[in-house]
């Protein structure tokens, strides 16, 4: 079962892979730490918008499979783009790793028995 350790070391290795694999398709160069730092934050950003407080069910909407795939097809587009300014590639990097290393804590908390809920409340 994956716990609040787990899915920052999952998303610093996505951030750093995302950042890696994007160094090869864009010009400008991601630094790994920044790659690291971001995807270890936003691999825990779920837990951190819904605490579980000793709670089972706190996976609501933030940990939804709506958000899943709504982030799917975000990334699906910012991968796509190609932005011409150095400013843009760095911000279409940074969302890349951040948007990665948010869906690596979904699809670790997917295989967990408890899964992810279809909507979840609002």
């Amino acid at each position: 079962m994956a716990n609040g350790k787990t899915h920052l070391v999952v998303g610093a290795a996505v951030g750093l892979t995302v950042a890696l694999a994007d160094n090869k398709k864009q010009a400008v160069s991601h630094h790994p730490v920044t790659a690291i730092t971001v995807g270890s934050l936003f691999g825990k950003l779920p837990d951190i918008l819904e605490p579980s407080l000793g709670n089972p069910h706190h996976r609501q909407f933030c940990h939804s499979l709506l958000v899943l795939t709504a982030l799917g097809v975000g990334l699906k587009h910012l991968y796509e783009w190609q932005p011409e300014e150095a400013s843009d590639k760095c911000l279409r990097g940074l969302g890349l790793i951040a948007g990665c290393a948010y869906v690596s804590h979904l699809l670790c908390d997917a295989t967990t028995p408890r899964s992810l809920p279809l909507i979840g409340k609002l």
